[in-house]
């Protein structure tokens, strides 16, 4: 960290740079950050402290702030590929969890839609199955730990679109029967994005990653996974309240069904954050 002291950044906090930049691109969020560690160092005269940490803490403080007011940039295929294989280099033991948290950052930074899911999912499992391959044998614990720490968070993508419907059903001056049917048969290609991402990368692999993913494929579609058996308990409550709470409507024009499906992935997002509070929390407790 630099002595010299900067007369831009010397009395910044994460609150005053994130409101004086509305929009924020990825390279501009990047300078935020940068400003804010540097005041964390700065506050305590550069004395102790670790680097590291400093830009983790303000990464995340700068975020927080830019959720909170809808501005934080969405990450590039190319971003969400170099922070997953970021996280395969990482302790073996922490995979999973870190790939996860990269995934469910990438997911909330958006509509939680589908172009979105399948776009991140294909991100990730492209930068596991890269990250993967310099590791030989070791690379084939790697990935499967990987692939599991992406079931999981697609298993909170459906709880999110889950509880998106459940709350859309009831607000029927706003959503239609026809616009909620739309977004349940969309939840439930969730079942097979998880597996066809995962066949899909296999066929452009080779070697160890191949056999890998066809492996985790196949287990999955024999076996169910995470986000599978998550759809298929939303899909059975909602047909139920799909059914009980919303208006139905005989024709719904194209148009308005694309409103609904606006309203209900902005919704799902929100939801979302949520529920990533909550795994983070569970992750807290399990490191106490």
């Amino acid at each position: 960290m630099a002595k010299a002291k900067s007369t831009t950044a010397r009395h910044v906090t994460p609150e005053c740079v994130a409101e004086k930049n509305s929009p924020v691109s990825a390279e501009e969020r990047y300078r935020m950050i940068a400003e804010a560690a540097y005041f964390l160092a700065e506050k305590r005269g550069f004395l102790g402290g670790d680097v590291t940490e400093d830009w983790r803490q303000a990464e995340t403080e700068i975020d927080q702030m830019l959720k909170k007011q809808g501005h934080l940039p969405s990450m590039t295929p190319e971003e969400i590929e170099q922070r997953v294989q970021g996280a395969l280099a990482a302790d073996p033991a922490t995979i999973a969890a870190q790939v996860r948290a990269v995934t469910l950052d990438a997911l909330t930074r958006g509509s939680l839609d589908a172009d979105a899911l399948k776009r991140v999912t294909a991100a990730v499992v492209k930068g596991a199955s890269e990250g993967a391959a310099p590791l030989g044998e070791h690379g084939k614990q790697a990935l499967k730990n990987a692939m599991r720490g992406l079931d999981d968070a697609l298993a909170g993508a459906a709880e999110a679109a889950q509880l998106a419907i459940h709350e859309a059903a009831g607000r029927t001056n706003e959503f239609s029967r026809q616009g909620l049917k739309q977004a349940a048969d969309d939840l439930a290609t969730l079942q097979t994005l998880f597996i066809e991402t995962l066949q899909d990368a296999a066929r452009n692999t080779q070697g160890v990653v191949q056999a890998t993913l066809a492996e985790l494929a196949e287990h999955a579609r024999t076996s169910g996974s995470a986000v599978g058996q998550r759809t298929r308990i939303a899909l059975d409550q909602l047909a139920q309240a799909i059914t009980v709470s919303a208006r139905d409507q005989a024709k719904k024009g194209t148009e308005v069904l694309r409103h609904e499906a606006a309203l209900l992935a902005g919704l799902a997002a929100g939801l979302l954050q949520g529920i990533v509070a909550r795994l983070e929390s569970k992750d807290t407790d399990k490191d106490v």
